[in-house]
């Protein structure tokens, strides 16, 4: 699928409040049309998938379609449920806080999100820039204070660092596993001057490529430092009546522990939060699913009955929907007010643009016939556009070779 041939007119896509409406984007069109949309616009895409799954899904198509001519990216969910007693993984939180950094100034590329990250509470969106720590190599750095500020920002001490958001401290050597990045780094001081900063193997340990210089993000979504602790006491006794030393998250976090699912209490750290959008450019262009209203209708229903079987326990009460989420009339209110694309696999009616596409017909390989490649012979001979063919194992791409051959066919292998 490729897009159709446009006039001027319909070449032109959508700015500030203007909406357009895509269908028949069936397969993997949708992520190949926001590929090619992408590549020819000056303006970042965000691209909105009904759920997790469908999110998944359209990144490792637009990886594919892309290739290394666009930025992808995916703010992935937290993969846990409202009000849970533990936290995302760490790998989680790295990639989000990525993400959160890098938006705001992104010029170019694909942001891929979920339905039900839209209405999630975020830092407000100067947290991520506020509290980030910049290294250059040669520069003098009080060493003490650098690691006090990593733990303050929530980074770990251990023995040996081998996941994002831990800290291990060896003599002359800092080593740090920074939150978005792929690989741990060390930092080699000379008194208090940084003389190299290098990635290293978490496994062998093995130092590798030096940096010039490095962007060090806060460990989590939430603060814990003093000034912190503070704001999320006062705001706590403000919201819950009775003893808080009674509850287990007020104890944890005044102690400076992250307390299990500590992220379902982030607006109890701010004065305000934010939401995914206000991240995101103004210029961007946003794909929608055409059902994303009942999509998040559907994330604010689960929330609610999510609600009932956790707000009756005394020793972690939780904040309301409201306090913990953006309500989906809101999210559905900015999205409204920004250009977008909504998109959908069915053919639309009215002004919208329905793309030139369709299945590929079911073409099963009867091995137990003589010619067991008759019926995607006999598609191939009829269509003049390239087909690619995707196995399991090389094997069986040999085998599916070795079965093409010789029938006055274009082939090449990838590997």
């Amino acid at each position: 699928m490729s897009l159709p041939t446009l006039t001027p007119a319909e070449r032109v896509l959508p700015t500030e409040q203007q909406q357009q409406r895509w269908g028949s984007l069936l397969g993997a069109s949708c992520a190949l049309a926001v590929a090619e949309v992408a590549q020819r616009t000056e303006r970042p895409v965000l691209l909105v998938a009904e759920d997790a799954a469908r999110a998944d899904q359209l990144e490792a198509e637009l990886r594919f379609f892309a290739g290394d001519t666009l930025p992808v990216m995916h703010f992935l969910e937290w993969e846990t449920l409202a009000w849970d007693t533990f936290s995302p993984h760490q790998d989680i939180i790295s990639e989000r806080l990525r993400v959160l950094s890098e938006l705001p100034t992104l010029a170019r590329g694909v942001v891929i999100a979920s339905a039900s990250a839209l209405i999630q509470r975020l830092p407000p969106t100067d947290y991520v820039s506020a509290r980030s720590i910049r290294l250059v190599t040669g520069a003098t750095l009080d060493r003490e204070a650098f690691i006090d500020r990593l733990v303050n920002a929530g980074y770990l001490r251990v023995p040996q660092v081998g996941e994002h958001g831990e800290i291990a401290v060896r003599g002359s050597l800092v080593d740090v596993f920074p939150m978005g990045s792929l690989q741990p780094v060390r930092i080699d001081f000379f008194d208090d001057e940084i003389e190299s900063l290098r990635y290293f193997s978490a496994e062998t340990q093995i130092s590798g490529e030096k940096l010039p210089a490095l962007e060090i993000l806060p460990a989590r979504e939430v603060p814990l430092d003093d000034a912190a602790i503070k704001v999320f006491r006062d705001r706590y006794r403000e919201r819950f009546e009775g003893q808080p030393s009674k509850s287990r998250v007020y104890r944890d976090v005044s102690d400076g522990i992250a307390h299990g699912g500590i992220e379902y209490y982030l607006p109890l750290f701010f004065e305000q939060t934010a939401c995914l959008l206000d991240f995101v450019p103004d210029n961007a262009l946003l794909f929608l699913p055409d059902d994303l209203d009942d999509a998040l209708r559907r994330d604010w229903q689960d929330i609610e009955e999510r609600y009932e079987m956790c707000r009756l326990d005394p020793e972690r009460p939780v904040l309301s929907p409201g306090e913990t989420f953006h309500a989906a009339e809101t999210v559905s209110a900015q999205l409204d007010a920004r250009a977008r694309i909504r998109y959908s696999t069915n053919a639309l009616d009215g002004k919208a643009m329905n793309l030139s596409t369709r299945m590929a017909p079911a073409l099963r390989i009867e091995s137990r016939y003589e010619d067991a490649a008759a019926a995607l012979m006999t598609f191939l001979g009829a269509t003049d556009l390239r087909v690619l063919f995707t196995s399991d194992s090389a094997g069986r791409r040999e085998q599916l070779f070795e079965l093409l051959s010789g029938r006055h066919l274009d082939l090449e292998r990838i590997d």
